[in-house]
C-alpha cells in the first residue's frame, strides 16, 4: 500500500461508520482543513487539547514579554483594563471605517461558501457529508464537538484573512485588477512640483515602480495559475484535498502559489485597515499599488498565521511521492503524525508569531524590517498583545461553538457539517477582523516616530517648487511612466 492511496483508505473507513477507526477521523480532520481552513480534533475521541496548545502559546508570549519588557511594565499592562477597553474601541473604530473592506470580504465570502455548497448540494454524494457526521457523532455527543470546534477555532483567528486565496471570487477579482494595473490600466506615478501635488499625489522611487512592477506581474500570474490548478481540482472531484502526484517539484510550487496570492489578498487587507485610521483619507478607487508595495512581507504575514495551511500542502503531495516501503519507518510516521496532531500544534504556536502582522502594515515590504518592528513591539507592547489575543481566541471560540452548537441541532444530513463549518466562519470573520485591526493599531503605536505612522512609505522622486521670483506658475504633477 502507497501513501498515494492512503487518503482512498481513510475515505473507505469515514464512509463505512468505523467508529474506532482513528485514520477515518484523521482524514476527514485533514479533508476539512485543506478544504475549509476548518481546524479540528484528528482523534476520535472528544479532548481539550486545543485549550492546552492555545494556554501554552499565550504563556510563551507571556515570557517573551518578560524577557523583552520586564516584569513590571508587562504586569501594568496585563491589568491596564481601562487601556485594553481604548485598544479594543481604536480596533472597532478602524474596521467600521473601513466600510468597502468589510463589505468586500463579507460579500466575497458569502459568495465563496454559498456557491459552494450549492454545487455540493446538487453534485457530490450527500451520503458522504452524512458519514462524515456521524463519525463525529459516534464518540461525542453535540455539546462536546461544538465545544471542541469552538476551540480548536481559537486557534485560527484569522483563517478568514490570511486564506483569502481559496476565496475563488476574490482570487479572481484580484487577477483582474493587478492584471489591468501590470498591462498599464493604472493610476499614474506623480511627480509632484508644487506643494499641493506633493502632498496628494504617491511618491515613489524609480526603483521602487520596478519592484511594484515586478512584484504586479508575479501575483497576477501566480494567481492565474492558482485560479487554473482550483479549477481543474473541482472538476476533477477532489475539491478538497490538493491535487497532485504528478511532479516532485509540486510540493513546493503549490503551497508557493498559495502563498503569493494570500499575501497579496492581506496586503490589500492590511492597506485598507492602515488607511481607516488616518484623518485624512486617499481616493476611495481600488489602487493595488500600496498593496503591491507590502510585498513580500504579506506573503510572510499568512505564513506566520496560517502556517499548518501551507505544510499540509506540501506534506500531503510530497506523501504521494514516497514509496510504499517507507511508511513502516521513522518518515511515514512523522507524515502521518504532521497530517494530525502536527497541523494543530503549529497552528497553536504560531501565535507567538502572529502579531507581526500587524507590523507589515507599517512597513515598506521588507523582511527584515518586518522582524525587526515586531521586536520592537513586543518590547513595547506586549502584555496589550496577549490580552489582545486572549479577547480574540475567546470570542472566536464563543462564535464558532455557538453556531456549531445551534447547526447541530438539525437531523443528520449531508450538507449539515458543511453548513455548520460555513457558518461558523461567517460567524468569526468579524473577529477576525478587529484582530486584525488590533494587531495594525499595537503596530502603529510601537512606530518609532509618531510622523511614520501617518505616512509610512518614503517621500521620494519629489521635485522641488520653483523658486521664489521665478516667472513660471506652478506646474501640474507630471504622470510618470
Amino acid at each position: 500500500m502507497s501513501l498515494m492511496t492512503t487518503p482512498l483508505v481513510w475515505a473507505q473507513s469515514g464512509g463505512s461508520g468505523a467508529s474506532t477507526n482513528p485514520a477515518a477521523t484523521a482524514y476527514l480532520a485533514l479533508r476539512r482543513w485543506c478544504g475549509g481552513l476548518t481546524l479540528s480534533s484528528p482523534q476520535p475521541v472528544p479532548g481539550f487539547e486545543g485549550l492546552w496548545i492555545f494556554l501554552g502559546a499565550l504563556g510563551a508570549l507571556v515570557l517573551i514579554g518578560l524577557a523583552l519588557q520586564g516584569a513590571g511594565p508587562l504586569l501594568k499592562q496585563l491589568c491596564d483594563v481601562p487601556g485594553h477597553v481604548r485598544l479594543a474601541q481604536a480596533a472597532a473604530a478602524r474596521v467600521w471605517r473601513a466600510g468597502r473592506l468589510v463589505v468586500a470580504a463579507i460579500g466575497f465570502t458569502v459568495m465563496s461558501w454559498t456557491g459552494a455548497l450549492t454545487l455540493a448540494f446538487f453534485f457530490e454524494n450527500q451520503d458522504r457529508g452524512r458519514s462524515d457526521l456521524l463519525l463525529l457523532f459516534r464518540t461525542r455527543s453535540r455539546s462536546e464537538l461544538a465545544l471542541e470546534q469552538g476551540l480548536t477555532a481559537a486557534l485560527t483567528p484569522l483563517r478568514d484573512l490570511a486564506g483569502l486565496a481559496d476565496n475563488l471570487p476574490a482570487l479572481l477579482a484580484a487577477i483582474w485588477l493587478v492584471f489591468r494595473f501590470a498591462s498599464g490600466v493604472r493610476p499614474m506615478f506623480v511627480v509632484a512640483t508644487n506643494a499641493s501635488a506633493q502632498a496628494a499625489a504617491p511618491r515613489f522611487s524609480i526603483r521602487d515602480r520596478r519592484t511594484i512592477d515586478g512584484w504586479a506581474t508575479v501575483v497576477w500570474t501566480c494567481a492565474g495559475l492558482y485560479a487554473v490548478y482550483r479549477i481543474v481540482a473541482k472538476a476533477a472531484g477532489s475539491a478538497e484535498l490538493p491535487v497532485g502526484n504528478c511532479l516532485v517539484l509540486e510540493t513546493l510550487i503549490v503551497p508557493a502559489l498559495m502563498l503569493f496570492c494570500d499575501g497579496f489578498l492581506l496586503a490589500w487587507v492590511l492597506v485598507e485597515l492602515r488607511d481607516a485610521g488616518s484623518d485624512v483619507r486617499g481616493e476611495t478607487r481600488l489602487d493595488p499599488t500600496q498593496a503591491l508595495k507590502l510585498m513580500p512581507a504579506a506573503a510572510l504575514g499568512c505564513l506566520l498565521a496560517l502556517p499548518a495551511r501551507y505544510m499540509a500542502t506540501a506534506v500531503f503531495l510530497a506523501s504521494q511521492h514516497v514509496p510504499s516501503k517507507v511508511l513502516a519507518t521513522t518518515v511515514g510516521r512523522y507524515i502521518r503524525w504532521q497530517l494530525g496532531w502536527g497541523l494543530v500544534d503549529l497552528q497553536g504556536a504560531s501565535l507567538v508569531l502572529v502579531g507581526a502582522v500587524g507590523v507589515i502594515a507599517w512597513s515598506r515590504g521588507s523582511l527584515a524590517e518586518t522582524f525587526h518592528g515586531y521586536r520592537r513591539l513586543l518590547a513595547r507592547e506586549t502584555g496589550r498583545l496577549v490580552v489582545g489575543l486572549a479577547v480574540a481566541g475567546l470570542g472566536c471560540a464563543a462564535a464558532a461553538g455557538t453556531t456549531y452548537l445551534l447547526v447541530f441541532l438539525l437531523p443528520p444530513a449531508g450538507w449539515v457539517l458543511a453548513a455548520a463549518d460555513s457558518y461558523a466562519h461567517y460567524a468569526t470573520m468579524p473577529i477576525g477582523l478587529w484582530t486584525l485591526s488590533a494587531l495594525v493599531t499595537l503596530a502603529e503605536r510601537s512606530l518609532p516616530i509618531a510622523a511614520a505612522a501617518s505616512d509610512p512609505l518614503p517621500a521620494l522622486d519629489v521635485v522641488a517648487p520653483a523658486p521664489e521670483g521665478s516667472e513660471e506658475p506652478d506646474a501640474e504633477p507630471i504622470a510618470g511612466p
